[in-house]
């Protein structure tokens, strides 16, 4: 119907502005063919660690792996319970299973992505480590109450903020609230690198040494292995990448917030629930999200008119095999569920054109009556 097409990723795009940095940084790399915990990796870790404010920054070999660095650190071993929200990406329960512990699932709040806080106290026992809370789409989490429940209980916070690099709440930067902020740096995510890539936030000088011990074999010096751990090291290639990119997040983070409010003011009349808007947040858009009805048949609609959409996710985490062989059907958690459904991501990388996102705009209103409104 169209000649016009809207993708989802437009990764050549960036690729195209940088290209000549990215080359040069990584010609001066190799030619000193230092390419593990050289000054790429140091300069990186410093210059993330001042754009987020935080005392300490650790680059890893992905975002999976930050997760699991950042619960082993809080202390989260065999038998622990790790709380998080139904919701998000299976990342979570990996991690929390890699980490020794078992994962205990809780349904997403009302209005809004994160944990439900009467669900987490319900959810508490005496094995209750820690809580894993991810701050999905770039949209941060309420993080008081969260803050308030893990103090109470006595135990420790790592947020996932995977989704929202550079994202703020109250002008704190997403990561800093907990115990650690773990990081995916992937190839996709707001601050991505060429490859798989990843980065450990938090205040606490014992965390971050945990964390290199075990990111690299438990090796204090040497030979000297002082604990166990696993290999996870950030190469100084992809953090070459990432020192180029963070130069910019900012500015691409800008543009999909300007992309995002011409979404919500153009879909306001239309039925569908649109990001929340809180005047304490600065929001970082990861993926633009609505919750529309008849969603295949919208998702067919628009890819007719050239528009490619995504669903992130379209199964809640109790429903999938893998738990479900682990840990057996017998949850429900209505709202994930629901959200599981209903959620349709719009495409809002910044390199799309002002043509490019009208053309969006235009197509969604123009599905609007087949398969949105009552």
């Amino acid at each position: 119907m169209t000649s016009l097409y809207v993708p989802m990723l437009a990764l050549g795009r960036e690729y195209a502005e940088i290209t000549a940095e990215v080359q040069a940084a990584w010609n001066d790399t190799l030619r000193d063919m230092r390419l593990l915990g050289g000054r790429q990796l140091r300069a990186f870790e410093q210059e993330v660690a001042a754009f987020a404010a935080s005392p300490h920054a650790v680059g890893v070999a992905s975002g999976t792996d930050a997760l699991v660095l950042a619960l082993l650190a809080v202390g989260v071993g065999a038998g622990d319970e790790v709380l998080l929200q139904a919701n998000g990406f299976i990342a979570g329960v990996e991690a929390i299973r890699l980490a020794g512990g078992r994962p205990v699932l809780v349904d997403c709040e009302p209005r809004g992505y994160g944990p439900d806080v009467e669900q987490l106290e319900a959810a508490v026992t005496p094995r209750t480590r820690a809580l894993l809370a991810m701050h999905l789409y770039g949209e941060p989490l309420h993080m008081m109450p969260l803050l308030d429940f893990c103090q109470r209980h006595g135990l420790r916070l790592v947020e996932d903020g995977s989704h929202a690099h550079g994202a703020l709440r109250d002008g704190r930067h997403v990561g800093t609230f907990g115990d650690a902020g773990a990081f995916s740096c992937g190839v996709i995510k707001n601050l991505g690198a060429f490859g798989d890539a990843g980065l450990v936030l938090c205040a606490d000088p014992r965390l971050a040494q945990s964390i290199r011990l075990r990111q690299s074999h438990g090796q204090a010096g040497k030979n000297q292995h002082v604990c166990y751990g696993f290999n996870s090291r950030l190469d100084e290639l992809q953090a070459a990448v990432l020192r180029i990119k963070l130069r910019r997040l900012e500015a691409r983070n800008e543009r999909r917030r300007q992309i995002a409010r011409r979404y919500s003011a153009a879909l306001e009349d239309l039925g569908v629930v649109r990001p929340h808007e809180d005047p304490g947040v600065h929001a970082v858009f990861h993926q633009y999200v609505v919750q529309v009805r008849n969603r295949t048949a919208l998702r067919e609609a628009l890819l007719l008119r050239g528009v490619e959409t995504g669903i992130h996710y379209p199964t809640a985490l109790h429903q999938q095999p893998a738990w479900i062989a682990e840990y057996g059907s017998g949850f429900t958690f209505p709202r994930a569920e629901y959200l599981a459904s209903h959620v349709l991501s719009l495409p809002v990388v910044p390199d799309l054109t002002d043509t490019e996102v009208e053309h969006v705009v235009r197509a969604f209103r123009a599905t609007a009556d087949l398969h949105i409104r009552r």
